[in-house]
């Protein structure tokens, strides 16, 4: 059974393709472990997930996608030195996949490393330009406030003036995945 990894090769790989041939341990238990922790991932419950990754680490140590989102939740968590080399070992281990892209990405921008995350996110975007959550992040990085006093030009004295107060008052709100 094949499985599409990018819009731009019209055909499909196989897992061995371009998974690691190392990543033999993987399991249906690991999988499952994996499949739990996405579900808290996305009710931003990481320390469960964390948890979960964890045990499927100790069962397929090298998985990139494991490594990935082990990283994600590190870095959610506080430990963003962790999360992000993590996030590199799985991108270095599979380079060709758009979610760990994204997920250093998510790192990087964290860290407040936003150009560099914009990179990763457009990288993902090219290898597949269905990947929402590339998408998703890149929309949410190029979006700019409007002028504080909106018949002045944007940079009128008085606009950047109200607009650095208003910065320091309600600050900068990251659009994207994450919505309280």
């Amino acid at each position: 059974m094949g499985v599409r990894i990018s819009n731009r090769y019209q055909g499909t790989h196989t897992r061995e393709t371009y998974l690691p041939a190392d990543l033999k341990n993987e399991t249906f238990e690991s999988q499952e472990l994996f499949r739990r922790a996405e579900v808290n991932i996305q009710r931003r419950n990481f320390d469960k997930a964390k948890e979960l990754l964890g045990e499927a680490l100790k069962i397929s140590p090298d998985n990139p996608f494991y490594l990935s989102y082990y990283g994600l939740c590190a870095g959610m968590l506080g430990d963003l030195t962790e999360g992000e080399q993590l996030c590199r070992k799985a991108e270095k281990l599979l380079p060709v996949s758009p979610i760990i892209l994204v997920n250093h990405g998510r790192i990087l921008l964290e860290q407040g490393f936003r150009k560099e995350a914009r990179e990763l996110f457009s990288r993902a975007y090219e290898l597949d330009d269905t990947n929402s959550a590339a998408a998703l992040e890149l929309s949410g990085m190029g979006v700019r406030r409007q002028p504080v006093i909106s018949f002045l030009p944007r940079n009128n004295l008085f606009n950047k003036v109200f607009g650095k107060f208003r910065h320091r008052l309600f600050g900068y709100k990251k659009l994207g995945w994450k919505k309280f």
